[in-house]
């Protein structure tokens, strides 16, 4: 897997980073479609491949399920996550609308 995107995140209170990956989008074989992977490291822990019927919707759709994680994580909502030592904004990527009371910053 090829990461096309990387991201470094703070954390509040520590010098702890919060590193996150998207990976290119790869062709099924075993079928027709497409997978996109993303992963979010500690402490929120979490991975996912996200699946479309193209490389730009599987793209796209991962970008808003990292997004989704990212803004409605533990660590966002008690403003413990930021970029540059800002915390509980923005995060360098725009929020799902789902989470505009939250993280005026929409798709």
């Amino acid at each position: 897997m090829t990461v096309i995107a990387e991201l470094s995140l703070d954390l509040a209170g520590t010098t702890q980073k919060v590193t996150v990956r998207l990976f290119a989008p790869e062709e099924l074989k075993d079928g027709p479609g497409w997978r996109c992977r993303y992963e979010i490291g500690e402490p929120i822990s979490h991975d996912q491949d996200i699946y479309g019927e193209w490389s730009l919707q599987a793209l796209m759709l991962a970008l808003k399920g990292l997004s989704s994680d990212l803004y409605g994580s533990d660590e966002y909502k008690e403003g413990r996550l930021g970029i540059e030592g800002q915390f509980g904004g923005y995060l360098g990527i725009p929020a799902p609308n789902v989470f505009l009371n939250q993280a005026p910053y929409p798709f």
